[in-house]
């Protein structure tokens, strides 16, 4: 195997490793391609089923449902960190797997693919600007890179940056170092869709204001007209959305931008942590990526400080001096001369443009996010990848070349050797990370609020949904919490449960099949310590069996069957009846809950995406004051008429216990908010509701009470 050493760019001004117009053919020739395609497709597709499938994953999907099955126009996409709506690009692009299938699984693969064109793309980039030798290191470091990896396996809007960043650059690099007219119509527009993945998008203007400068001769003011055209229709949507809301998202950006910023150092770390290889900071026991971390988390020093030094001889090569044959002459340029002519020959040089490009892409952004009025997250620094990486590659290329003699094999062999070393180190931890993803070797408590992968999310349903059919019950009901409703929500509404199904908010409520209806089976969350004691209590429950799940914590099914109750004489008109007189003290945990008993008086039939919600306050009053004990609101996606409903107030441990409760209730109904202009209806990521409708007791108070 021949490792090419050729220098490192296909320019005319200096000799290319490859044909300037390669065939399709040749391309079948380039072992590395089969080394990347072989490192890519397992990184990326092993375990697939294994993504996180959490609330922004599943509302991503239902907007991109909604728009295809009931018509909606996207105006937006979820709303960002800073509580502002993001423009609805991800969505029309989350259409396309939609299309084919509304298992979460296609549009995971889609995003798995989108990252693999983002890396042959790159090898494409590299090899066209600074030869194949680059082209190797850069892509092959950027393969296996653990944090672009992680991003590369769940759906998200900033995971579908990497192909169009790429695709960017080539735009800008025509320009600037081909000189070819055109290129800024198609600059623009990706940029306008970048912006639309993630609003820090917008530091990408920084290189593309600079390639404007470093291409004479290129502009053309019809690419201008064309690109603002569709622009424009790109971003219609998201401006009727503002518009109609009478840009209250812009006057949120524009009051969170005057607040105070400050420099620091969080920029710099999220950098370095693209180029760390396996995480530091691992801590589950027993995890291959705990093993294999502590003994290669150190690279990442070593790669930032190849790319700090990369960046110096970037920046000496394009600013400083530059030696080059052009018709057999030597030409010398330094910014010793005059200004004028200083800047004349920089950028009627092409090649010394596009490495001014580079640096510009990658510090410019880093400075301005080092100066931030909030925390940062890794995902800003997106726009940045695969910079390090081809800066990496075209370090090595340049040291390979100026080794070229037999003398100084040496030097080009052990170039060779510490790159082989680094993209080893960073394989072992990218693959320890599929492992222990995969395997469920990572505690689920570290994120927030816990994490669900869609195996085991898929798998709880089928369970439930074959154990019901197995034992011909009737219904299905599915405890959700801030972890699991968008996701339960979005694949009971498709076609992955075909029994009925109810899911219920089991933070303080547990809702109980009618008496005469027979048993009806549970699917319950790891966490929900509350439904398991009150099924333990108020029912008759059998556990079926406990559904594998990635974590700690497993499912629990069971089959439930509700006692026969007693109507007690007081309820909330045409809403709920009150069963028991008597109000219940459970312990749940390490907390202490009063619990009241109902029977719902009124069915509501399952809507897209509505909940049905009642709050239920509970306070008790001794000498004329009242006392608020607690409150619980109960969401369901359906109720039925002759359904239990047992409501849990939390009960402060210093609060003492009164003898008589006194029971307020309210009712509301909420669905998603659809804003319509003309025929238009915008399908956007928020929901609201009908008036809260306080309910009146049939004895004539505002309240029902309770002995406990």
């Amino acid at each position: 195997m021949k490792i090419p050493t050729s220098q490192p760019t296909p320019l005319a001004n200096e000799r290319a490793s490859t044909p300037r117009h390669s065939t399709l053919l040749s391309l079948f020739s380039r072992w590395e391609l089969y080394i990347l395609l072989l490192v890519t497709v397992y990184l990326h597709f092993a375990y697939i089923q294994t993504f996180e499938f959490d609330d922004d994953q599943a509302a991503l999907l239902r907007m991109a449902y909604d728009a295809l099955h009931y018509g909606l126009l996207p105006a937006v996409s979820n709303v960002a960190s800073i509580s502002i709506a993001n423009p609805p690009g991800t969505i029309f692009l989350f259409m396309i797997p939609e299309l084919f299938s509304t298992n979460p699984l296609a549009a995971d693969i889609f995003v798995a693919i989108c990252t693999t064109c983002a890396i042959f793309l790159t090898y494409f980039f590299v090899s066209r600007y600074y030869g194949r030798v680059a082209a190797i290191t850069a892509t092959l470091l950027y393969a296996t890179a653990t944090r672009p990896l992680l991003y590369a396996r769940f759906i998200w809007q900033p995971n579908l940056m990497p192909p169009f960043v790429i695709l960017f650059l080539f735009a800008l690099f025509e320009g600037v170092v081909r000189r070819r007219k055109g290129w800024f119509f198609p600059a623009l527009v990706l940029f306008g869709l970048l912006y639309q993945m993630h609003p820090t998008a917008l530091l990408l203007g920084a290189p593309l204001v600079v390639a404007l400068l470093l291409s004479p001769g290129t502009f053309r003011w019809r690419d201008v007209g064309l690109a603002l055209v569709c622009l424009l229709v790109i971003f219609s949507p998201y401006l009727l959305f503002e518009y109609l809301t009478k840009f209250a998202d812009i006057r949120g950006a524009v009051a969170f931008a005057k607040q105070a910023a400050h420099f620091d150092g969080q920029a710099l770390y999220f950098y370095r942590l693209f180029l760390v290889p396996g995480d530091a900071n691992a801590n589950f026991p027993g995890s291959l990526l705990l093993r294999v971390s502590r003994r290669i988390a150190w690279f990442g020093n070593v790669t930032l400080f190849i790319v700090g030094a990369g960046m110096v001889l970037l920046l000496f090569i394009a600013l400083w001096s530059r030696s080059q044959e052009r018709s057999g002459e030597q030409r010398q340029s330094s910014p010793l001369l005059p200004l004028s002519a200083w800047w004349t020959t920089l950028h009627s040089d092409g090649y010394r443009s596009g490495l001014l490009l580079l640096l510009v892409w990658q510090i410019v952004p880093l400075v301005i996010l080092s100066r931030h009025s909030i925390g940062l997250h890794s995902q800003y620094f997106f726009l940045l990848m695969p910079g390090p990486f081809i800066i990496i590659g075209f370090v090595v290329a340049k040291i390979v070349y100026w080794a070229r003699s037999s003398w100084a094999a040496f030097i080009r062999y052990g170039t060779y050797a510490i790159v082989s070393v680094l993209v080893l180190a960073q394989l072992l931890g990218s693959v320890a990370i599929v492992i222990d993803t995969g395997t469920g070797k990572f505690d689920d408590r570290a994120f927030q609020p816990y994490h669900n992968d869609l195996g085991s999310l898929q798998n709880a349903l089928s369970a439930a949904d074959q154990l019901a059919q197995q034992r011909h019950l009737g219904r299905v009901y599915i405890t959700i919490d801030a972890a699991t409703q968008s996701a339960f929500r979005y694949l009971t509404e498709g076609t992955q449960v075909h029994t009925p199904t109810t899911l219920f908010d089991a933070s303080s409520c547990l809702i109980l099949p009618d008496p005469t209806q027979g048993a009806a089976v549970f699917l319950v969350g790891p966490y929900d310590t509350l439904t398991n004691t009150l099924l333990a209590r108020f029912a008759s429950a059998t556990l079926v069996t406990h559904v594998a799940r990635l974590g700690v914590s497993p499912f629990s099914l069971y089959v439930v069957t509700s006692r026969p109750t007693t109507p007690a004489p007081t309820a909330f008109a045409g809403h709920l009846q009150a069963t028991n007189q008597q109000a219940s003290q459970v312990s749940a945990g390490v907390s202490s809950w009063l619990v009241t008993q109902w029977q719902v008086l009124r069915s509501q039939a399952p809507s897209h995406l509505a909940t049905y919600n009642y709050i239920v306050d509970t306070s008790s009053s001794t000498h004329g004051q009242t006392t608020k004990l607690g409150q619980a609101t109960c969401a369901f996606s359906s109720l039925q008429a002759g359904e239990q409903l047992l409501v849990a107030a939390q009960v402060a441990e210093s609060v003492h216990t009164p003898a008589v409760l006194h029971v307020t209730a309210q009712y509301y109904k909420q669905f998603p908010h659809i804003l319509t202009f003309g025929p238009l209806h915008l399908g956007i990521d928020q929901s609201t509701s009908d008036p809260w409708t306080p309910l009146a007791s049939t004895n004539g108070k505002k309240y029902v009470t309770a002995n406990v």
